[in-house]
């Protein structure tokens, strides 16, 4: 962890106010503002510490642990039902004196020793509030914070950048979280279990320990998000959920301009996400779609109704490339709607509140409660897959009655469960453009795929064939880079020597993810240069050409989990010139994933067949300026 700051990260402190009729614990850098606040607004007329300076995550867990929602707003006395309280004039310092020693038993638990015997009263004259200054800045503030979660110095720049200095600024944002305008909380918290987990992505296993040269003790802090600064249990991150806003009271006529064709498919999925936008109970909705089955533009119909009411949208998307793409897509098909593009440095048509907002994983991170409608485009996002930070981060960004779709050929098992539940709605786009049946992997189940440093006859019959009958050019994805040469190594002088009709002069080419001319290998392979790629797998768009078979071997390998395979597949086969590739499955047992990938794509084409998808292949519907 970093070391030397300005700011001590122990500083908070646990406190008890009270009032003749009623006490109230709370948490606070700033105890006198606390106490100012208090005596003027609800009457407070004590204070007390009941912990030493504390990391933020450590106080919120002790107010958790010894407090109730009642106690941290303000518990009146009448009826309290606590046997060691015995005279009405003594409930103050008895309650005082009880949560002193819970505090105190379990701080020595965590290794930290609090030398007082007994609670320290607070003697010192409330800060004076200037409430006018408050008043000055709170709307400011407030409104650079809402629909975001940030951190302090976040804040700061982001008023910087409206060329505003604000003084103690960390004492408005304080004194907001007190009137419960603003929400404060550790970007490392300790939870319910004594576990320790990220606010700021929401992952608990990214979490590693590390020694705090400020405090001088073993601390945290997320190896997940650290690119973004260090998320730590002495930081507080600020959010406030967004402000209604004006236009969300109207409804208003929004053009689509969508001159494009449908195939039957994506209209009804078009229809169906539209529908679900406007009345469905449901809050959640799983897009399903073959992989290359899906287009942006099915969920637009769906981005348009909630434009109507004046509300905003946000798409959170993996890979950057997309986000380009799907940029271009939203200006032309919404003309006059805002819309916004965030990954390093931001550009926008109206960089202000926009009406569409595209992000990142990293930038999706910073909203909080600000979106009426969150789309997560999984559609091309091939490896960048099931991310759960960007999950995590597109759910906080949903407003509490929003609602949130998933797009996506690999529904993380999560949401595939909860859809089979019916907790969420389901969509289902199970067919291609070209209307053929997806490509069902078939198994192979050899012992040993090289044997005695000769690669297995089988897999070279599988290459023969779709090199001499099929036509095609060959995939073949094996588990490393290791096996990627060695493969590679042992097939070519086996194919040369089988005298195999349509073999190029470069029969194979073999890389591996830290190749450094993999991407030129790859379009070498893509412009039809070589007939075998052997690789660690797909890292770009449109990588495969048109008419290939693929191999994966050693398809049993921890590294092939269901949504791999599943992806792997989905790039057979989708071309119109050669729509029935074949794909194979090498390994030395049928794994759970396997099986499941098998599942699924006969359960996609059955619901195509059912749905009549297949005899149909050739409707289009046309959706221009609707």
């Amino acid at each position: 962890m970093g070391g030397g700051g300005a700011v001590p990260c122990r500083r908070y402190v646990l406190y008890m106010a009270w009032s003749p009729d009623k006490y109230r614990m709370g948490i606070s850098a700033i105890p006198r503002v606390d106490f100012s606040y208090l005596q003027n607004t609800e009457g407070y007329q004590g204070m007390a510490f009941i912990s030493p300076p504390l990391p933020l995550a450590l106080c919120e867990y002790l107010l958790a642990v010894f407090s109730n929602q009642p106690e941290r707003s303000g518990k009146p006395y009448r009826n309290l039902k606590i046997p060691f309280i015995k005279r009405s004039k003594n409930y103050p310092h008895s309650i005082l004196r009880h949560k002193f020693k819970q505090v105190k038993k379990l701080l020595e638990r965590y290794g930290d020793d609090y030398l007082a015997h007994e609670p320290v009263i607070f003697k010192g004259e409330g800060e004076a509030v200037d409430y006018f200054t408050l008043h000055q800045y709170e709307d400011i503030v407030e409104f650079i914070l809402q629909g975001k979660i940030l951190f302090l110095r976040e804040i700061q720049r982001l008023l910087q950048e409206q060329g505003l200095e604000v003084d103690d600024l960390e004492a408005i944002l304080h004194l907001l979280t007190l009137k419960g305008q603003v929400v404060r909380v550790p970007s490392v918290k300790w939870t319910a279990n004594g576990a320790v987990a990220c606010n700021r992505c929401g992952l608990q296993y990214r979490v590693v320990k590390a020694f705090c040269n400020e405090g001088q003790k073993e601390c945290y802090y997320c190896r997940e998000c650290l690119m973004l600064g260090e998320s730590k249990p002495c930081e507080a991150l600020y959010a406030a959920p967004a402000r209604v806003r004006p236009e969300e009271k109207l409804v208003s006529s929004i053009r689509l301009n969508l001159d494009i064709s449908f195939s039957q498919a994506q209209y009804e999925a078009f229809e169906a996400l539209a529908r679900f936008v406007r009345k469905d109970s449901l809050n959640e909705c799983l897009v399903w779609e073959a992989c290359g089955a899906g287009r942006p533009e099915t969920v637009f119909g769906a981005v348009r109704e909630v434009l109507k009411r004046g509300g905003r949208v946000l798409f959170g998307v993996p890979r950057r490339d997309v986000l380009d793409d799907l940029f271009s897509r939203l200006e032309r098909a919404f003309p006059g709607v805002s819309v916004e593009i965030r990954y390093g440095r931001p550009r926008s048509n109206n960089s202000k509140n926009s009406d569409i907002v595209l992000a990142s994983t990293h930038h999706a991170l910073k909203y909080y409660y600000s979106f009426d409608l969150v789309v997560l485009d999984e559609s091309d996002a091939f490896p960048y897959r099931a991310n759960p930070i960007l999950i995590n981060a597109l759910r906080r960004a949903k407003k509490t009655e929003g609602k949130l779709i998933y797009m996506t050929p690999t529904p993380a098992p999560d949401i595939y469960a909860r859809a089979q539940r019916g907790e969420i709605k389901v969509v289902q786009i199970p067919i291609r453009q070209h209307g053929h049946p997806l490509v069902i992997p078939r198994v192979v189940l050899e012992k040993d795929i090289i044997l005695e440093d000769k690669l297995l006859d089988k897999v070279v019959q599988l290459i023969r064939e779709s090199i001499e009958e099929d036509q095609a050019q060959v995939l073949v994805v094996v588990p490393n880079g290791y096996l990627s040469r060695r493969v590679g190594e042992l097939l070519l002088p086996r194919l040369e020597g089988l005298n195999i009709q349509g073999l190029k002069e470069r029969p194979i080419i073999y890389t591996g993810a830290h190749d450094s001319e993999r991407a030129k290998k790859v379009d070498a392979y893509f412009r039809g240069e070589a007939n075998i790629l052997i690789t660690t797998g797909l890292t770009g768009r449109g990588d495969l050409a048109p008419n290939s078979n693929m191999v994966v071997l050693w398809s049993d390998n921890e590294i092939f989990d269901e949504g791999y395979l599943l992806q792997l597949a989905g790039r057979v086969g989708w071309s119109e010139s050669y729509p029935g590739g074949k794909v194979w499955f090498v390994g030395t047992r049928i794994t759970r994933e396997m099986e499941g990938v098998v599942r699924k794509i006969r359960l996609l084409n059955e619901e195509a067949q059912r749905r009549g998808y297949l005899e149909n292949q050739r409707i289009r519907y046309n959706r221009v300026q609707r």
